[in-house]
């Protein structure tokens, strides 16, 4: 059966929100645009849960990468942090080639192709009930090491969200650029698999608690916290010590917090 115009509304409810955009930033421009959905489930219902991402909505992912609507869908739970007290435990990511393509992601001809077996308000219901949408966030792609998608995305992902202050992105950004190097040399040597900046686009504000985040992809939980901080700083040639890049990074933004994310599912389009 379709999706009918029950999923459009709240679909269009959900994208409502980016419609107050600000511009996005100019080296976001032309690359890719990453949504973030936050989702907090109950205890003891995590199969529930699955169950209703990759069995419902998994195939309607599948639909939208192979009509060109998304680049890909992935699905994390959160190991850390963890426990009662945190505000989610699963994580959405979608990617998108262009800010426009996220205005409609869910395009009527695809509604009308690819659906739930049962009626639309079923759908809807099942999925509201299977967890809470804690909130939702639209990133700008900065850089990203190596350029593209993997083939077959890391395991696991390390996300670090800093708080830059006004006026100092272009500070921020170079102190970027030097951990690239850090990271192409951790890369190569088969201790990360990627690594990326982004910027927050979505929601609008000052008082958010952070603006920029940054995400390390790891093939083994062990690389995570194994960095033989030294020796990949000597490698990178770098032309400073471990002191004076700790104490630019610190001076250039704040780390307001780190998760660790783990993949449980997934849909990309081919690499290019």
């Amino acid at each position: 059966m379709r999706i009918n115009r029950t999923v459009g509304l709240v679909t269009a409810v959900l994208v409502a929100g980016f419609s107050f955009a600000r511009p996005i930033p100019a080296a976001a421009q032309g690359q890719a645009i990453v949504t973030v959905d936050y989702m907090k489930v109950a205890p003891g219902q995590d199969d529930a849960y699955l169950q209703v991402e990759q069995k419902m909505w998994k195939p309607i992912h599948e639909a939208r990468v192979k009509a060109g609507n998304a680049l890909g869908w992935y699905l994390y739970r959160v190991d850390s942090p963890s426990g009662t007290l945190v505000d989610h435990n699963y994580v959405t990511v979608a990617i998108y080639s262009s800010f426009e393509a996220t205005e409609n992601p869910f395009p009527n001809e695809l509604r009308a192709t690819t659906g739930p077996a049962q009626s639309a308000a079923e759908f809807m219901k099942k999925t509201l009930a299977s967890r809470d949408l804690v909130r939702s966030e639209l990133w700008g792609t900065i850089t990203t090491t190596p350029e593209g998608p993997l083939a077959k995305p890391a395991r696991f992902l390390n996300v670090e969200y800093m708080k830059v202050p006004t006026g100092g992105d272009a500070a921020y950004l170079e102190i970027e650029k030097l951990w690239k190097k850090m990271h192409d040399v951790r890369i190569k040597e088969g201790t990360l698999a990627n690594w990326g900046v982004y910027s927050r686009i979505l929601p609008r504000g000052s008082d958010y608690p952070y603006n920029y985040a940054t995400a390390n992809g790891y093939s083994q939980y062990k690389d995570i916290f194994g960095l033989d901080f030294p020796a990949v700083l000597q490698k990178a040639s770098l032309g400073m010590s471990a002191n004076d890049l700790a104490e630019r990074t610190g001076k250039a933004r704040d780390l307001v917090r780190g998760e660790v994310w783990e993949l449980i599912d997934y849909v990309q389009a081919p690499p290019k």
